[in-house]
């Protein structure tokens, strides 16, 4: 798995193919293919290893906050903190999904909502969709904007999927200064208080 979201992160889900992650790994495909299917299964077993991570580093801290803006703060927060300390492993998540095609053609995206339709949501996974925060957050008065919370939602997601970007590019970019001021630009545009 370590040796998968190195390679992914470095050369990119396309070129990284179970035989290069094998040799990168110093075993025989073979040994690979014994632990997972394929490459659909393997990247099940990345983005779940990632998810996992990023949930260990953003919960405690999104449970901490008992309003909508400090659970927003906490949210961007956290997610910076996770993205700084886990850099290989946001840029192999962005990787793939940016560029993944399950067997059957669909993009990540597709492919995650057909798990959701078919599994569901793990209860703690919810914690990291912010769309709940900013509607929690109309909805209680906090944040006086009239932006669709799912709106609010993919403009900061796309801002925070731009943090790993420049990751990618420069890995020494400042990511902490630059997710504290996605959240100054959130803070401010939503109207909560500070």
């Amino acid at each position: 798995m370590e040796c998968a979201i190195a390679l992914i992160a470095e050369s990119g889900y396309p070129q990284s193919s179970i035989a290069k992650i094998a040799e990168r790994a110093g075993i025989a495909k073979s040994v690979v293919l014994y632990h997972f299917r394929g490459k659909d299964e393997l990247v099940a077993a990345i983005v779940e290893t990632v998810f996992a991570k990023s949930a260990a580093v953003m919960i405690p801290q999104i449970v901490a906050a008992s309003t909508a803006t400090e659970r927003l703060r906490a949210y961007i927060a956290s997610n910076g903190e996770f993205l700084d300390a886990h850099r290989p492993d946001a840029i192999a998540l962005y990787a793939i999904s940016s560029t993944y095609r399950d067997a059957e053609g669909r993009r990540f995206d597709e492919a995650v909502q057909a798990s959701v339709d078919t599994d569901g949501v793990p209860p703690e996974l919810a914690l990291l969709d912010p769309e709940s925060i900013f509607a929690d957050g109309v909805r209680d008065g906090e944040f006086t904007t009239d932006t669709e919370p799912r709106v609010l939602k993919n403009i900061l997601r796309a801002a925070l999927d731009g943090v790993v970007g420049e990751l990618a590019r420069d890995d020494s970019f400042d990511v902490l200064t630059h997710t504290a001021a996605i959240s100054d630009l959130f803070l401010t545009a939503t109207g909560a208080s500070r």
